[in-house]
Protein backbone atom coordinates (compact mmCIF):
# COMPACT_ATOMS: atom_id res chain seq x y z
CA UNK A 1 0.00 0.00 0.00
CA UNK A 2 1.99 2.76 -1.36
CA UNK A 3 0.32 5.79 0.13
CA UNK A 4 2.61 8.56 0.89
CA UNK A 5 2.20 10.30 4.17
CA UNK A 6 2.87 14.20 4.81
CA UNK A 7 3.12 16.49 7.80
CA UNK A 8 2.75 19.75 8.72
CA UNK A 9 5.01 21.37 11.73
CA UNK A 10 3.31 24.51 13.38
CA UNK A 11 5.73 26.39 15.67
CA UNK A 12 4.00 28.63 18.18
CA UNK A 13 5.21 31.73 21.10
CA UNK A 14 3.42 31.73 24.01
CA UNK A 15 3.02 36.00 22.84
CA UNK A 16 -0.37 35.80 21.17
CA UNK A 17 -2.07 39.00 21.25
CA UNK A 18 -5.84 38.86 22.40
CA UNK A 19 -6.84 39.77 18.37
CA UNK A 20 -4.91 37.26 17.07
CA UNK A 21 -5.98 34.39 19.76
CA UNK A 22 -9.79 35.72 18.56
CA UNK A 23 -8.84 35.32 14.56
CA UNK A 24 -7.91 31.34 15.24
CA UNK A 25 -10.95 31.24 17.43
CA UNK A 26 -13.08 32.48 14.45
CA UNK A 27 -11.48 30.77 11.98
CA UNK A 28 -12.32 27.80 13.98
CA UNK A 29 -15.89 28.80 14.91
CA UNK A 30 -16.73 29.07 11.11
CA UNK A 31 -15.51 26.05 9.67
CA UNK A 32 -17.58 23.98 12.18
CA UNK A 33 -20.08 26.05 13.72
CA UNK A 34 -22.16 23.03 15.01
CA UNK A 35 -19.44 21.23 16.66
CA UNK A 36 -19.01 20.53 20.10
CA UNK A 37 -15.68 21.33 20.54
CA UNK A 38 -16.67 25.07 19.12
CA UNK A 39 -18.81 25.25 22.40
CA UNK A 40 -15.92 24.21 24.66
CA UNK A 41 -13.90 26.55 23.10
CA UNK A 42 -15.72 29.46 23.84
CA UNK A 43 -16.39 28.60 27.26
CA UNK A 44 -12.77 28.12 28.12
CA UNK A 45 -10.44 31.14 29.79
CA UNK A 46 -7.96 32.42 26.77
CA UNK A 47 -4.86 29.87 27.23
CA UNK A 48 -1.97 28.71 25.51
CA UNK A 49 -3.38 25.65 25.91
CA UNK A 50 -6.64 26.09 24.64
CA UNK A 51 -4.87 27.82 21.48
CA UNK A 52 -2.93 24.95 20.83
CA UNK A 53 -6.44 22.77 20.36
CA UNK A 54 -7.87 25.59 17.93
CA UNK A 55 -4.68 25.62 16.09
CA UNK A 56 -4.94 21.95 15.88
CA UNK A 57 -8.41 22.14 14.35
CA UNK A 58 -6.86 24.96 11.92
CA UNK A 59 -4.47 22.49 10.39
CA UNK A 60 -6.46 20.47 8.37
CA UNK A 61 -7.94 23.84 6.52
CA UNK A 62 -4.63 25.00 5.82
CA UNK A 63 -4.26 20.97 4.07
CA UNK A 64 -7.23 21.05 2.36
CA UNK A 65 -6.76 25.19 1.50
CA UNK A 66 -3.34 24.22 -0.21
CA UNK A 67 -5.07 21.50 -2.46
CA UNK A 68 -7.25 24.29 -3.97
CA UNK A 69 -10.79 22.36 -2.32
CA UNK A 70 -12.94 25.09 -1.10
CA UNK A 71 -14.16 24.63 2.70
CA UNK A 72 -17.71 24.20 1.29
CA UNK A 73 -16.81 21.63 -1.08
CA UNK A 74 -15.63 18.73 1.97
CA UNK A 75 -17.12 17.10 5.19
CA UNK A 76 -15.20 15.70 7.95
CA UNK A 77 -16.26 12.68 9.33
CA UNK A 78 -14.73 10.03 12.21
CA UNK A 79 -14.66 6.78 12.75
CA UNK A 80 -16.61 5.24 16.16
CA UNK A 81 -12.91 5.35 17.34
CA UNK A 82 -12.88 8.91 16.44
CA UNK A 83 -10.18 8.50 14.20
CA UNK A 84 -10.81 11.39 11.17
CA UNK A 85 -11.01 11.43 7.53
CA UNK A 86 -12.01 14.07 4.73
CA UNK A 87 -14.11 13.42 2.22
CA UNK A 88 -15.14 15.65 -0.65
CA UNK A 89 -18.37 16.71 -1.28
CA UNK A 90 -21.09 15.87 -4.01
CA UNK A 91 -21.21 19.20 -5.55
CA UNK A 92 -17.64 18.73 -6.08
CA UNK A 93 -17.15 15.56 -7.35
CA UNK A 94 -18.41 16.37 -10.95
CA UNK A 95 -16.24 14.86 -13.89
CA UNK A 96 -14.41 12.47 -11.19
CA UNK A 97 -14.42 8.93 -11.54
CA UNK A 98 -15.95 6.94 -8.81
CA UNK A 99 -12.60 5.19 -8.04
CA UNK A 100 -11.50 8.39 -7.51
CA UNK A 101 -13.60 9.52 -5.49
CA UNK A 102 -12.75 6.35 -3.22
CA UNK A 103 -9.25 7.69 -3.40
CA UNK A 104 -9.44 10.87 -2.45
CA UNK A 105 -9.81 10.30 1.29
CA UNK A 106 -7.75 12.25 3.26
CA UNK A 107 -6.93 10.82 6.96
CA UNK A 108 -5.33 13.07 9.41
CA UNK A 109 -4.40 13.20 12.97
CA UNK A 110 -2.82 16.17 15.19
CA UNK A 111 -0.77 16.72 18.56
CA UNK A 112 0.76 19.17 20.34
CA UNK A 113 4.31 19.47 22.60
CA UNK A 114 5.34 22.50 24.23
CA UNK A 115 5.35 25.26 21.35
CA UNK A 116 4.64 22.97 18.89
CA UNK A 117 1.50 21.43 16.92
CA UNK A 118 1.57 18.55 14.33
CA UNK A 119 -0.45 17.21 12.21
CA UNK A 120 0.23 14.09 9.88
CA UNK A 121 -2.14 13.14 6.52
CA UNK A 122 -2.18 10.36 4.14
CA UNK A 123 -4.26 10.19 0.56
CA UNK A 124 -5.89 7.33 -0.28
CA UNK A 125 -9.10 5.08 0.66
CA UNK A 126 -10.99 5.50 3.74
CA UNK A 127 -9.61 2.08 5.35
CA UNK A 128 -6.12 3.07 4.32
CA UNK A 129 -5.82 6.18 5.43
CA UNK A 130 -7.32 6.56 8.63
CA UNK A 131 -4.83 4.59 10.63
CA UNK A 132 -2.66 7.23 10.84
CA UNK A 133 -1.18 8.53 13.97
CA UNK A 134 1.63 11.06 15.58
CA UNK A 135 3.85 12.00 18.20
CA UNK A 136 6.21 14.82 19.22
CA UNK A 137 8.30 15.05 22.52
CA UNK A 138 10.42 17.88 22.88
CA UNK A 139 13.85 16.87 23.68
CA UNK A 140 14.17 19.04 26.70
CA UNK A 141 13.75 18.11 30.51
CA UNK A 142 13.23 21.15 32.81
CA UNK A 143 13.24 21.62 36.65
CA UNK A 144 14.71 17.97 37.40
CA UNK A 145 17.91 15.59 35.80
CA UNK A 146 17.30 13.82 32.89
CA UNK A 147 17.56 10.58 35.29
CA UNK A 148 15.05 11.50 37.14
CA UNK A 149 13.12 12.16 34.56
CA UNK A 150 13.42 9.09 33.19
CA UNK A 151 12.35 7.04 36.38
CA UNK A 152 9.27 8.82 36.57
CA UNK A 153 8.15 7.47 33.41
CA UNK A 154 9.87 4.15 33.60
CA UNK A 155 6.36 2.50 34.35
CA UNK A 156 5.63 3.03 30.35
CA UNK A 157 8.54 0.74 29.61
CA UNK A 158 8.82 -3.11 28.96
CA UNK A 159 12.21 -4.25 31.18
CA UNK A 160 13.62 -4.80 28.18
CA UNK A 161 13.29 -1.77 27.54
CA UNK A 162 14.58 -0.83 30.59
CA UNK A 163 17.78 -2.53 30.45
CA UNK A 164 18.48 -1.24 26.91
CA UNK A 165 18.50 2.58 28.29
CA UNK A 166 20.60 1.65 31.60
CA UNK A 167 23.87 3.30 32.02
CA UNK A 168 23.29 5.64 28.84
CA UNK A 169 24.55 9.30 29.37
CA UNK A 170 21.84 11.93 29.82
CA UNK A 171 22.47 13.29 26.38
CA UNK A 172 21.99 9.60 24.85
CA UNK A 173 19.21 8.47 27.52
CA UNK A 174 17.20 11.65 26.62
CA UNK A 175 16.87 10.80 22.89
CA UNK A 176 16.30 6.92 22.68
CA UNK A 177 13.32 7.51 25.47
CA UNK A 178 12.05 10.10 23.64
CA UNK A 179 11.69 7.81 20.60
CA UNK A 180 10.66 4.94 22.62
CA UNK A 181 7.34 7.43 23.87
CA UNK A 182 7.13 8.76 20.77
CA UNK A 183 6.93 5.42 18.54
CA UNK A 184 4.00 4.18 21.53
CA UNK A 185 2.17 7.34 21.34
CA UNK A 186 1.97 7.06 17.63
CA UNK A 187 0.99 3.75 17.57
CA UNK A 188 -1.80 4.28 20.33
CA UNK A 189 -3.08 7.89 18.49
CA UNK A 190 -3.10 5.45 14.81
CA UNK A 191 -5.53 3.23 16.56
CA UNK A 192 -7.51 5.18 18.48
CA UNK A 193 -6.71 4.07 21.51
CA UNK A 194 -8.17 6.24 24.32
CA UNK A 195 -5.76 8.42 26.83
CA UNK A 196 -4.26 5.78 29.34
CA UNK A 197 -3.44 2.98 27.37
CA UNK A 198 -0.73 0.91 29.19
CA UNK A 199 1.75 1.75 27.16
CA UNK A 200 3.99 -1.29 28.95
CA UNK A 201 2.21 -3.38 27.24
CA UNK A 202 3.83 -2.26 23.95
CA UNK A 203 7.55 -3.07 23.56
CA UNK A 204 10.03 -1.96 20.48
CA UNK A 205 13.07 -3.63 19.72
CA UNK A 206 13.99 -1.01 17.57
CA UNK A 207 17.32 -2.34 15.66
CA UNK A 208 15.63 -5.58 14.87
CA UNK A 209 12.13 -3.65 13.53
CA UNK A 210 10.34 -5.36 16.07
CA UNK A 211 7.32 -4.50 18.22
CA UNK A 212 4.63 -6.37 20.26
CA UNK A 213 1.61 -5.75 22.24
CA UNK A 214 1.03 -8.22 24.71
CA UNK A 215 3.60 -10.17 23.88
CA UNK A 216 2.44 -10.54 19.98
CA UNK A 217 4.12 -8.98 17.15
CA UNK A 218 2.75 -6.29 15.54
CA UNK A 219 2.78 -6.25 11.75
CA UNK A 220 1.97 -3.71 9.35
CA UNK A 221 2.86 -0.72 10.85
CA UNK A 222 5.58 1.84 9.31
CA UNK A 223 6.98 4.17 11.70
CA UNK A 224 8.51 7.32 10.42
CA UNK A 225 11.06 9.52 12.46
CA UNK A 226 12.28 12.75 12.49
CA UNK A 227 13.70 15.74 14.37
CA UNK A 228 12.53 19.26 13.72
CA UNK A 229 14.21 22.21 15.89
CA UNK A 230 11.97 25.55 16.44
CA UNK A 231 14.67 28.46 16.42
CA UNK A 232 13.10 31.63 18.05
CA UNK A 233 13.86 34.65 20.60
CA UNK A 234 12.63 34.40 24.28
CA UNK A 235 10.54 37.69 25.85
CA UNK A 236 13.88 38.29 27.27
CA UNK A 237 15.90 38.84 23.91
CA UNK A 238 17.54 35.44 24.12
CA UNK A 239 18.02 32.85 21.18
CA UNK A 240 16.63 29.85 21.69
CA UNK A 241 16.85 26.23 19.50
CA UNK A 242 14.53 24.14 20.61
CA UNK A 243 14.63 20.15 19.36
CA UNK A 244 11.85 17.62 18.91
CA UNK A 245 11.44 14.08 18.08
CA UNK A 246 8.53 13.28 15.86
CA UNK A 247 7.15 9.96 15.31
CA UNK A 248 4.52 9.19 12.65
CA UNK A 249 3.00 5.89 13.03
CA UNK A 250 0.70 4.22 9.51
CA UNK A 251 -0.78 1.27 8.51
CA UNK A 252 0.69 -0.12 5.46
CA UNK A 253 -0.85 -3.41 5.95
CA UNK A 254 2.05 -5.57 4.91
CA UNK A 255 3.65 -8.35 7.03
CA UNK A 256 6.35 -6.54 8.27
CA UNK A 257 7.17 -3.55 10.47
CA UNK A 258 9.42 -1.14 10.04
CA UNK A 259 11.19 1.74 11.69
CA UNK A 260 12.21 4.60 8.78
CA UNK A 261 14.41 7.32 10.51
CA UNK A 262 14.71 10.54 8.36
CA UNK A 263 17.63 12.02 8.91
CA UNK A 264 18.68 14.15 5.40
CA UNK A 265 17.48 17.34 5.73
CA UNK A 266 16.00 17.83 2.46
CA UNK A 267 14.06 14.51 2.61
CA UNK A 268 12.16 16.04 5.70
CA UNK A 269 11.47 19.36 3.83
CA UNK A 270 10.53 16.90 0.94
CA UNK A 271 7.53 15.16 3.66
CA UNK A 272 7.39 17.86 6.45
CA UNK A 273 5.98 21.60 5.49
CA UNK A 274 6.74 23.63 8.54
CA UNK A 275 5.34 27.00 9.24
CA UNK A 276 5.86 29.30 12.62
CA UNK A 277 2.22 30.81 13.95
CA UNK A 278 2.89 34.73 12.31
CA UNK A 279 2.80 32.81 8.85
CA UNK A 280 -0.47 31.06 9.69
CA UNK A 281 -2.24 34.06 11.40
CA UNK A 282 -1.34 35.44 7.63
CA UNK A 283 -3.55 33.17 5.68
CA UNK A 284 -6.32 32.33 8.25
CA UNK A 285 -8.94 34.85 6.28
CA UNK A 286 -8.34 32.93 2.86
CA UNK A 287 -9.15 29.17 4.26
CA UNK A 288 -12.13 29.84 4.28
CA UNK A 289 -12.64 30.85 1.18
CA UNK A 290 -14.73 29.77 -1.79
CA UNK A 291 -12.47 31.15 -4.37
Amino acid sequence: MDVPVLCWVCSLTPQVSEAEYNLCLKAVQDAWPDSPVIAKFKNAPQSYDTLREIISHIMPLLMMRQQRVARSKWRQLQTDRGKKWIERASQDQDGMHPSKHLSSMMGYTTCMEHNMVVMAAAQGKRHQVVNIGIDVKRLVVEGVPVQQWAQSVSHKLTQFEINSLANLPDVTLLSRLCILLTVKESLINGLGQPVGFDLSRIECNIPENQIRVDGQPLLGWEFRLFRSVQQGVSPQGVSFSDPYQITVAFYRGNNISKFVFVENPKDIERLTQYFPLDNLLKVIPKLLQDS
